[in-house]
C-alpha cells in the first residue's frame, strides 16, 4: 500500500498539540500501518532528512502531483493533505478497500477528504483540492464513499464509541477550538466522578503545561510511580496531609499522562504497561498502609481485619473483570449504559480515596475504612451478578454497534 501526502500546505503550519500536520500524519502511519507500507511526501521544498517517508521531486497542482505518482506505482494508493487533522484509525480502515474510495469531512467541516486511489481511477484534472476532487469523482460515480457507520468507531481503552474526526485546520482559533474537542473526546466514556467532572480542568493545562516542556508520557508516569510509593510510607506512619498530597497528585498525573499519548500519538506498549500496571498493583498496598495509620492514630488492630477482606475483595473484583473483558472483548463497563454509569461511583481508587480523606478530615477514619470494605464488597458482589447475567452471547451482543 502507498500512502502519499501533500505537504504544500506546510509552508504555513499550524501545531497541534505541538505538532505540525505533516508530524501528526506520520506518527498516525507508524502508529497503524506495517514497515510494507510506502509513505511519500509531496510539494515540500526543504526538510530535513527522515527515515519516515521519501521525498517526491515533482511539480505542479495537488492534484497533478498525486496522478503522476498514482501513474508510477502497482496498486491503491491512499491520498492525505497536511493542513487535514485526521484520525489514525481511518488509515488502516480505509487502506483495507480494495475499491476507488474516499471519505469526507463532517456536515461542519466539509472540505476536507481521503482519497484511495488506483492507477485506473485517477482524479480529475480539473480538481483543486482532495475534497474538490471526491466531490466530482462521487458526481461522476467513479469511487464510492465510505461513510463512519460503516467503520468501526469503538476505542477499547476509552471504552466508548469515539466520531472519527478529519478537519481541515486554517487559523489558531480552529486549532484551539479542535484541541480542545480532542482532549474531551480523549476521555474514557466510563470512569469515575473525580476523573470525570473534578480533575479535567485541572488535566487540560498540565497535559499543555507538558507538551510546551516536551515532557513525554512515560516521563509523567514515571512521576506517578514515585508518587504512589511515597504514598505508602506516609500513610503507613500516619502522615495524612502529605499522604493525601501525594496520593491525590498521583491520580491526577495518572490522568495526565493518558491524555499527552493520545494527543500527541505517542502512547507505546511500554507506557500502557505501565500506567495500567500501576493502577492494578498499588491500591492494596494504599489500602494496609491505611490501616496501619489508623493503628498508630490509635484505631484498634481489628481494623487489619477490615484490610484482609477489602483487599480480598478487591483481588476478586479484578478477577472478575479479567473474565468479563475476556468474554465480552472489552470492559465490563462498555458493555451496557448503566454498566459505564454505574462506574462513576463504584469502590475504586479514586472513589475509596476520596471517602477515606473525608473520614479521616472528620475524625472517623476507622469507619470510612470500614464502609470502603463493605463497598467493595459490595462492588464485587454487582460485578459477578452483570458478568454472569450478560454471559450469553445473545445477551451481551445487543448492546454492541
Amino acid at each position: 500500500m502507498h500512502i502519499w501526502i501533500d505537504a504544500k500546505p506546510a509552508e504555513h503550519p499550524l501545531h497541534l498539540f505541538g505538532l505540525t500536520g505533516l508530524e501528526r500524519i506520520l506518527r498516525s502511519i507508524t502508529k497503524t500501518c506495517d514497515n510494507s507500507t510506502v509513505v511519500v511526501v509531496s510539494g515540500l521544498i526543504t526538510v530535513e532528512t527522515d527515515t519516515r517517508y521519501s521525498l517526491v521531486d515533482d511539480t505542479g497542482t495537488a492534484i497533478e502531483r498525486l496522478s503522476a505518482y498514482i501513474t508510477r506505482v502497482d496498486g491503491p494508493v491512499l491520498a492525505l493533505e497536511v493542513s487535514t487533522i485526521l484520525d489514525a484509525r481511518l488509515i488502516p480502515q480505509l487502506m483495507q478497500n480494495s475499491y476507488p474510495s474516499c471519505f469526507m469531512g463532517n456536515a461542519d467541516n466539509t472540505d476536507s477528504a481521503i482519497l484511495c486511489l488506483t492507477p485506473s481511477t485517477l482524479p480529475p484534472t480539473n480538481a483543486v483540492s482532495l475534497y474538490d476532487a471526491a466531490k466530482l469523482m462521487l458526481q461522476n460515480a467513479t469511487i464510492k464513499e465510505v461513510k463512519a457507520n460503516q467503520l468501526s468507531d469503538f476505542v477499547g481503552n476509552l471504552r466508548r464509541n469515539v466520531p472519527f474526526t478529519l478537519e481541515r485546520v486554517f487559523n489558531e482559533q480552529q486549532s484551539t477550538d479542535l484541541e480542545k474537542r480532542l482532549f474531551q473526546l480523549s476521555y474514557k466514556g466510563s470512569t469515575d466522578f473525580m476523573t470525570k467532572w473534578v480533575y479535567p480542568p485541572i488535566v487540560w493545562k498540565l497535559t499543555r503545561l507538558c507538551i510546551k516542556w516536551n515532557l513525554t508520557p512515560n516521563i509523567v508516569t514515571v512521576f506517578s510511580i514515585l508518587l504512589t510509593i511515597i504514598a505508602i510510607p506516609l500513610f503507613f506512619y500516619g502522615y495524612w496531609i502529605l499522604g493525601f498530597a501525594a496520593a491525590f497528585s498521583m491520580t491526577i498525573l495518572d490522568s495526565v499522562d493518558g491524555k499527552l499519548a493520545r494527543l500527541t500519538l505517542t502512547d507505546s506498549p511500554v507506557g500502557n504497561f505501565l500506567d495500567h500496571g500501576l493502577d492494578i498493583i498499588h491500591p492494596p498496598f494504599w489500602y494496609w498502609a491505611w490501616a496501619a495509620g489508623l493503628v498508630a492514630d490509635g484505631s484498634t488492630t481489628s481494623v487489619y481485619i477490615a484490610a484482609t477482606w477489602l483487599i480480598f475483595f478487591y483481588i476478586a473484583d479484578r478477577l472478575t473483570l479479567m473474565v468479563a473483558k475476556t468474554r465480552f472483548k472489552r470492559g465490563l463497563h462498555a458493555v451496557t449504559p448503566l454498566d459505564g454509569m454505574v462506574r462513576t461511583w463504584i469502590a475504586r481508587r479514586n472513589v475509596n480515596l476520596v471517602i477515606f480523606t473525608i473520614g479521616v478530615i472528620f475524625g472517623i477514619g476507622a469507619y470510612a475504612f470500614l464502609f470502603i470494605t463493605i463497598w467493595q464488597a459490595i462492588t464485587f458482589i454487582w460485578h459477578t451478578y452483570r458478568t454472569a447475567w450478560l454471559y450469553p452471547k445473545w445477551r451481551h451482543k445487543q448492546y454492541f454497534t
